[in-house]
């Protein structure tokens, strides 16, 4: 996504430009498939920008990642989180009705319960800015968001050194608590999940009818009708490097494509240890790499059923715990689900329906799979999970009993696999209590030509970051060439042949 948008963007001010994927469609993570004539989603659960009042909208706009005519379901229960014993608590996307659902459930922590929901109202005013990079930003416009964010920087820099785990622990209900565990991945902080809520309980966290894939290829088709060009199915092997400066890649196949300015939107790691060989170094990287500990990432075991029933009375996220634990690099005490039935255009047989059902880890679940590829014992180990999963499915869903078909598992040496990322992560860094944020600028000392982006730079990542990185390597480039950036949602495109350059993704 990063690429496509830096590709969009450097395409309509003039550049030629040539994106290099390793995979067969564009889009990275952003991203669906389909198995036994089922489409599976492997991206989007909420996408930050579908309010159009949002600044992040922009950025969907410009990229055609989100078109006028393109249908945003705005789902109302955003997750219900499910005890057992009739207990269950619906997670609204709606503040109000949150707030009184937890009231309701929990009145004993009312008053905890009134200033964690006063802290999501706060949230939801709060937005960083993405129009351009801080460090492009002029005197006049610095000081003006500034002043207009100094509150905002208190309670953002204030709720990071909370752990979100350890905040819930202010609670004494004891299902209150086991949310603020459970909800994000472990480690992640308070301001992370007031973050989501806010998006969410603003209308501005919708997901795009049509689905990941869907919304990648909108960007991809758009970037072609602008001309820019596309290898799919080639991996590069190195970046080449003359007297400090970039000047093209040499792919694995040994073709060697030139360029004035390279633009990696690969993991960063992929891109420090091996497309450049390790010679340069990334302090707020390097530091991130060496202690996963204190910069987790997080990703899922996935199993994915086709189901020959219609689930459209059923909730969208389902978080259930369980009574018998389920086993991999530790004990899991809950199963997360996804139920697709929402978007009646994605793919599959009249009268079924696609359920996801995972558990969430973080580096040590990648281990746990990466041992098993290394003796050969992978595929058993997957399709043993996978009987387990049915079996725990079937537990809590007895009614469907009979009616699971497993279409497909995902692990995190898929993500791997598909993505070359960090521990088989499908996003950046966990932003924890103890760890620093991070906002790299993308330029390395000491080498020229040369842009990082991605998520893997940007906060804890995901599709927004990934999208405000490749809008930022675009201005960079076109600040050092002397090109005046245009923004299509203000000014239009225009491709002159005049400011012609040769640019690769």
């Amino acid at each position: 996504m990063s690429g496509l948008t830096s590709g969009i963007y450097l395409r309509g001010n003039g550049y030629d430009t040539v994106i290099i994927d390793l995979n067969h469609t564009l889009g990275g993570a952003c991203t669906g498939w389909v198995r036994k004539g089922c489409y599976i989603d492997g991206c989007i659960h909420w996408l930050t920008g579908t309010n159009t009042n949002s600044s992040y909208n922009e950025l969907w706009t410009d990229t055609h990642a989100i078109l006028p005519n393109t249908d945003i379901y705005v789902q109302e229960d955003f997750s219900v989180f499910d005890f057992g014993g009739g207990k269950k608590i619906t997670i609204w996307a709606d503040i109000d009705k949150l707030e009184n659902e937890l009231l309701t459930f929990a009145p004993e922590d009312a008053k905890e319960i009134k200033k964690f929901c006063k802290m999501i109202r706060r949230f939801q005013t709060i937005e960083g800015p993405v129009d351009k990079p801080v460090d492009m930003m002029g005197l006049g416009q610095l000081i003006y968001i500034g002043l207009a964010m100094v509150g905002d920087y208190y309670w953002a820099n204030k709720t990071a050194k909370i752990d979100a785990a350890e905040y819930g622990k202010r609670f004494t209900n004891k299902y209150i608590r086991k949310i603020f565990e459970t909800y994000m991945a472990p480690g992640y902080n308070l301001m992370s999940m007031l973050y989501m809520l806010a998006h969410v309980t603003d209308k501005n966290g919708g997901i795009p009818i049509g689905g990941s894939k869907a919304m990648a290829d909108r960007m991809a088709a758009y970037y072609t009708s602008l001309g820019g060009k596309a290898m799919l199915g080639k991996e590069v092997e190195e970046v080449l490097i003359d007297s400090g400066r970039a000047y093209g890649v040499r792919l694995k196949s040994g073709e060697i494509i030139r360029a004035d300015w390279v633009v990696s939107a690969t993991p960063v790691e992929t891109c420090l240890k091996k497309l450049l060989k390790d010679q340069y170094k990334v302090k707020s990287i390097e530091e991130r790499l060496a202690d996963i500990k204190k910069y987790p990432i997080y990703t899922f075991s996935t199993v994915a059923f086709k189901v020959s029933e219609d689930l459209s009375n059923r909730p969208l996220g389902r978080h259930v715990f369980l009574d018998k634990p389920i086993e991999l690099d530790k004990a899991y005490d809950g199963i997360t689900f996804r139920n697709y039935s929402y978007d009646k255009t994605m793919m599959r047989p009249k009268g079924t329906s696609v359920l996801q059902a995972s558990l969430m880890g973080n580096d040590d679940m990648y281990f746990y799979w990466k041992k098993f590829k290394e003796d050969g014992s992978y595929r058993e180990q997957k399709e043993k999970f996978g009987r387990i999963m049915q079996s725990a499915v079937e537990e809590i869903c007895p009614e469907l009993r009979g009616k699971l078909e497993i279409i497909d598992i995902i692990t995190p040496c898929t993500y791997e696999r598909y993505l070359h990322s960090r521990n088989g992560s499908f996003q950046g860094f966990i932003h924890t209590s103890r760890g620093k944020s991070l906002m790299q600028k993308g330029t390395i000392k000491g080498l020229e030509g040369f842009i990082l982006s991605g998520q893997c730079i940007f906060y804890s990542g995901g599709l927004p970051p990934a999208a405000i990185t490749g809008r930022f390597a675009a201005q960079r480039i076109c600040k050092a060439d002397g090109v005046k950036f245009i923004s299509p949602s203000k000014e239009g495109f225009r491709i002159p042949d005049a400011l012609r350059r040769k640019s690769i993704q």
